[in-house]
């Protein structure tokens, strides 16, 4: 199994679960972070840091990341061919594919890289796999269309989100905080935030993304003269998104976390000059950034990137969402409703996991595994 991003060590780690619960004498061997680790894999290599947006930033994590690369290939010559499972995290794992198909793997690839496009998918996916799971259901359409063996059981994150504690009751004036997970972007956009919410919010609590180290994040908190009392959370996001009022995050899965979780949220993203300098030279072609504004084509949550992600505009979009009853918190929660019908039933990894197994079993070999 490999997994780069911390959103992917999550879902990876969840699927292991759910495989284990039909198959529990499976070895399975891993790239990934700190969610696949415990949830008792063979290490293969340790992604926690190789997180980057951006070419710069990806130049600067790229030796890790080939290092990386190089330890799953010797792992997928190792031993007799099993069953590889990449998620998400394109650039490597789709050279890992062809590596293991080469050498008599099954391939099933959950979360396919740029699964949300509606206008086209990756052009080798069909030739690379023998399954794909995707989260969206046009995803699967246009892979299907294109000759692979795709499904679609829902996203991941509705099961993820379905399966945690029952929400408690949203504490009035408290923010959620999710600044990122990658250190370039914490390092960027904490500064903003602390300034942002300094006497706006009654408590703020931090989600701590897996891969990064509370203490580390309470000390440039502190370096910022962020705002106290401040709760520090880590491997409870949902939690920390269903007890608070609104939040402010970082771009990414988070924002998609956040819909389900019914917290009206600001999502906004800094960083440095150079990539400022590099999104006008490649600007994307998409309209929006936030994935509930992407998949539902119109500006749910606000987004401000770069200078547009100002403490004085950030305090203004997060305000009306403190009022419980604000036409902009409204807005937010009836296009929530409309994105949950959208993503579909809380069965991904179930289905999945029966995926899995089913191409296990069809591996004619006296003793097989998941790497």
């Amino acid at each position: 199994m490999s997994a780069g991003e911390a959103s992917g060590d999550a879902y990876a780690a969840r699927l292991v679960r759910s495989i284990r619960q039909r198959r529990p004498d499976l070895e399975v061997q891993a790239v990934g972070g700190t969610r696949l680790f415990e949830a008792g894999v063979e290490p293969i290599a340790d992604s926690r840091s190789w997180g980057a947006l951006g070419i710069l930033e990806a130049l600067k994590v790229a030796p890790r990341v080939y290092s990386g690369y190089r330890k799953a290939v010797r792992a997928l010559q190792s031993g007799p061919p099993g069953l590889f499972i990449p998620v998400d995290f394109g650039y490597m794992n789709v050279k890992l594919c062809r590596q293991a198909r080469a050498r008599g793997w099954k391939v099933l690839y959950f979360i396919p890289p740029g699964s949300w496009r509606r206008d086209q998918q990756g052009a080798d996916l069909p030739e690379i796999t023998d399954a794909l799971v995707t989260p969206f259901s046009w995803s699967a359409d246009l892979l299907r269309q294109a000759g692979a063996q795709a499904h679609w059981f829902g996203h991941p994150l509705v099961q993820m989100v379905s399966e945690s504690p029952p929400p408690p009751e949203r504490r009035a004036r408290q923010i959620a905080l999710l600044p990122g997970s990658r250190t370039h972007e914490i390092e960027h956009n904490l500064p903003v935030i602390a300034q942002a919410v300094r006497g706006l919010a009654d408590q703020v609590e931090f989600a701590v993304a897996s891969n990064v180290d509370p203490a580390d994040l309470q000390r440039l908190w502190a370096a910022h003269q962020g705002p106290e009392p401040a709760l520090w959370t880590q491997g409870d996001p949902y939690g920390v998104l269903q007890r608070s009022q609104a939040a402010l995050l970082c771009s990414g899965t988070a924002t998609l976390e956040s819909a389900l979780c019914e917290c009206p949220c600001v999502v906004m993203y800094r960083g440095s000059r150079w990539m400022e300098f590099e999104y006008r030279i490649r600007k994307p072609k998409f309209s929006y950034i936030a994935l509930p504004n992407l998949l539902l084509d119109e500006p749910v949550v606000p987004e401000r990137i770069q200078h547009d992600a100002h403490p004085e505009q950030l305090r203004r979009d997060l305000a009306p969402l403190l009022d419980a009853n604000s036409s902009e918190r409204r807005h937010q929660q009836d296009a929530f409703a409309r994105l949950r019908t959208i993503l579909g039933p809380a069965t991904a990894f179930d289905q999945s996991a029966d995926l899995a197994v089913s191409l296990l079993d069809s591996i004619q070999q006296t003793s097989s595994g998941i790497a």
